[in-house]
Parts: C-alpha cells; structure tokens; sequence
C-alpha cells in the first residue's frame, strides 16, 4: 500500500512539474518560402533542429508582421536577415537574436527596362523612382539616404515591382540578383527588363527571439558543425541542383549565384 501512494505521490508530482523542453520551433520570413532564401535556408535549419531533438516549422508573412512575431515572441525566429540587421533597422527590434552561423550570401542588384544610365552604386539612383520589397530593412535605409526627390515605392511583391516596372510607374526595382532572374525567366511579359547593376553582398543569418538565447548558441554550433561534416553543403547543393532544373525549364533560364 505504502509503495502505491508512493507512485500515485510521485505521478502527480511529475504531472504537476513544467515542461522546459522545446519541442517546436516556429521561424517566420517576408519571403514566400519557394524563393530563394527560403528555398536554402529551411532545410538547413531543419536539420540544425532535428539534430537537438526539436522540430522546425517554417511560415510566410508579410515582412513587417514576421517582424512583429518574432520580436514579441509569438513565433520563436526570423528565417533570413542581414548580419547587421539591427544596424540596418536602428535598433526597432532589440529582442532578436543573431544565430552565429552564416548561412548564405546574395547580391542586392537593380532592375530595368532603361539602359542608357550607367549604375554603380546606391547614389546613381538618386532623384529616380526605385521600388523593392518591403521589409528589407537595409535597402530601405540606402534608399531614404538618397535625395528628398528620390520616390521609393516600398511593396509586398516582388512580382508587383517587375509589374509597376513594366507599365512605367517606377525606373527600377532592387532586388535580390538571382530572385530577380527567376521572376523575369518565369514571366515573358518582363522581356524588356534585365538587370543592369549589381550594388553589394550581403551576408544572410537567421535570428531568434531573446527568450531562446541558450538554444539560439546550440544551434549556432550545431550549424558549424555541419559545415565540418559535409551535411551544410550537400542540403546547398540539393538545392541548388532543384534551381537548376527549373532554370532549364524555363525559356530565358536564369544563373544560379557561385556556390560558397
């Protein structure tokens, strides 16, 4: 009898007693997941997670509200932002946490459909009306650096700002290199456009909410050690054989960015 209250003490207290493991993880982006970033990015953190023993959901949303998730704690983590992404946004998101691990590079480059002026740098856009997906915290502070007659016409989509670009309502969109070239080889509409200028590199890390300081390290060092055992470039690979393919399929095709 004894050793049945016991048990029955030592259930209830068990029970009773809360649960620390995290056993979920909920990591949000401005960017649809079947783009690029994403399309890299996922499967990486994936396994990163997998290997801790916790699973790894991944959820589209506008960036301003991903945003707003991840830094109030509703969701856990930011799949894709720049390495001084803090910086970039001046500091409008203090409970984000870098995870420290580079995942990825890409190069921010300027669309068109007008040829005749050369773009080098940020200050040849100067006084020209220029779009570029919302959320991109560090473009947008390029931007609004320029000159007061320089329009900037922030937008949801990307494929939005190829289409304004289009019907002559904007000079130039910035985006992402080869994002760019996937929407103009998948839209024959867009055959005018082509990318005139690359402006810079950026370097691409995931972020964690504050609250999951501790676990944002172990994956940090979890992802190196992928890099060491060969696990992180044969995902990237993977992925890029998929991009390939697409490419091939489509009548303009598109080149991948060199593999790091």
């Amino acid at each position: 009898m004894k050793v049945q209250v016991t048990l029955l003490i030592f259930a209830i207290l068990l029970c009773a007693t809360p649960s620390h493991a995290q056993e979920e993880v909920l990591f949000v982006g401005g960017a649809p997941l079947d783009t690029y970033q994403p399309r890299v990015i996922v499967p990486l953190l994936e396994e990163a997670f997998k290997r801790n023993g916790i699973a790894f959901k991944a959820e589209h949303y506008p960036s301003p509200r991903a945003l707003l998730m991840s830094n109030t704690g509703i969701a856990d983590g930011e799949l894709h932002r720049i390495y001084d992404f803090h910086t970039a946004s001046k500091g409008e998101y203090p409970n984000l946490i870098r995870i420290e691990s580079h995942l990825m590079s890409v190069h921010l480059a300027v669309f068109s459909n007008r040829y005749g002026t050369a773009i080098t740098k940020w200050e040849d856009l100067k006084e020209c009306d220029v779009g570029y997906l919302r959320g991109r915290q560090n473009v947008k502070t390029a931007l609004e650096a320029l000159s007061e007659k320089t329009k900037v016409f922030p937008q949801s989509s990307e494929l939005g700002l190829f289409r304004m670009l289009e019907a002559g309502r904007i000079n130039y969109v910035v985006s992402e290199s080869f994002e760019g070239q996937r929407i103009l080889a998948a839209h024959p509409e867009f055959k005018a456009v082509r990318e005139v200028a690359k402006l810079e590199e950026t370097k691409i890390y995931a972020y964690m909410n504050k609250k999951h300081a501790t676990l944002a390290k172990r994956i940090g060092v979890t992802l190196e050690e992928m890099k060491r055992d060969g696990t992180f470039q044969r995902i990237k690979g993977h992925v890029r054989t998929e991009l390939l393919a697409e490419g091939q399929r489509t009548s303009r095709g598109f080149t991948l960015p060199s593999a790091e």
